[in-house]
């Protein structure tokens, strides 16, 4: 008699095998493989009759008082307010899918109170968090499903949480898409394709890494994009991973992450994922079609007044910290330095500040121009032949 092994979805073949039979489904072959989003408060508080009472809004809602004093003291055996939120929160979304378990209730993590964990045959595959330090945060509550709860959730139940997070006036903050290749394609074609401008975005080549044994030609992983903008493509070698290089498998995957730094990611990426993942770059739509899939590009803008201001932040703590901590150097190799300043600049030009990483250089210049405006008077001197 065979026995079901009770952890199909950590073990490399048992991945492989269903992904196979996901594709018998999902003609479009994109999926979800990691989804992270966060609802308002109110929405798993109103559907927990038993939560709505003075002493859980207080705690969640105000700053510095009770919520402080739980986050600095909460132990894991104390039930306490952002717990019980967690935990309802795990409920609801365990009866809307069907497929998971409710884990135990644990410390927070991503700065948020309390968690409870998400199951599925014993093993944790996601969380839902609660509570936090500042009111905006205490008043949502964020749900985080790992790679391998998306492998189990059925596709039919994406549809649900599309219509949970809209009902509830929330929003998407991360989802990855995923489309797996089972033989014909490296991460030297990709590195290719990048050099002929197929990741080129209105004119521009975005940043791109190589991570992995280049070298040795196994384990490789060729990354486009980056985080602090949004949006992410990775493509590796997922056979190595799983079984090795020794394996000498074919198996390669393209992952798409999209956050929502500076963007706000549409909601239907839930239930058309492919459409999202071909309005990424001008390579995905070639990669699905030789995949033989039909898809309608939709892009993931950024939000054009979220990244003047994003900038526009990161500008104005560089500026205030050049002020309050460099500037006695800085005035000093200007007055006594003779030409070290002049120097020191041409020499460090290529540098860039760590604050000031993804950043486009014309959203920086205008982000200068405006601090400039408020940091110096009209009246002050220019060195810049202005």
């Amino acid at each position: 008699m065979r026995t079901v092994d009770a952890r199909p979805v950590m073990d490399g073949s048992k991945i492989k095998w269903t992904l196979e039979q996901i594709e018998q489904t999902n003609q479009g072959r994109v999926r979800l493989d990691w989804l992270r989003f966060t609802v308002p408060l109110d929405a798993v508080v109103k559907a927990e009759p038993a939560l709505v009472d003075v002493t859980v809004l207080d705690t969640l809602d105000q700053r510095g008082r009770d919520l402080v004093r739980m986050c600095n003291s909460a132990d894991s055996e104390v039930y306490t307010s952002a717990h019980a939120v967690c935990t309802a929160g795990a409920r609801q979304l365990v009866e809307l899918l069907g497929c998971l378990e409710v884990g135990q209730s644990l410390r927070g993590m991503d700065f948020y109170t309390a968690r409870t964990e998400l199951l599925y045959a014993g093993e944790v595959v996601g969380q839902v968090l609660a509570g936090g330090k500042s009111t905006q945060q205490a008043g949502t509550v964020h749900f985080n499903l790992h790679g391998a709860a998306m492998l189990v959730i059925p596709m039919a139940k994406l549809a649900a949480i599309r219509e949970f997070i809209q009902v509830a006036g929330g929003k998407i903050t991360r989802a990855d898409l995923s489309l797996d290749i089972w033989r014909g394609w490296t991460p030297i074609q990709v590195q290719d394709a990048y050099v002929a401008g197929e990741f080129d975005v209105r004119g521009k080549t975005p940043t791109q890494r190589n991570l992995g044994s280049w070298c040795l030609g196994h384990s490789r992983t060729f990354e486009v994009g980056s985080r602090a903008t949004g949006k992410l493509l990775r493509f590796y070698e997922k056979g190595d991973q799983l079984f090795g290089h020794e394996a000498n498998s074919e198996w390669t995957r393209c992952e798409v992450e999209f956050r929502d730094n500076h963007r706000v990611i549409d909601l239907d990426v839930l239930t058309r994922p492919a459409d999202f993942f071909a309005g990424a770059y001008a390579f995905c739509r070639r990669l699905l079609a030789e995949q033989q899939v039909e898809a309608e590009a939709q892009v993931i803008r950024t939000h054009p007044e979220l990244v003047e201001k994003t900038a526009e932040a990161k500008v104005t703590r560089t500026v205030r910290w050049l002020k309050g901590t460099a500037a006695p150097a800085i005035v000093a190799a200007f007055d006594m330095g003779g030409d070290l300043l002049a120097e020191i600049i041409d020499s460090e030009r290529h540098r860039t500040p760590r604050r000031l990483l993804g950043v486009a250089p014309d959203q920086l210049r205008a982000a200068f121009r405006k601090v400039a405006e408020a940091f110096a008077p009209v009246a002050a001197p220019s060195f810049n032949g202005a």
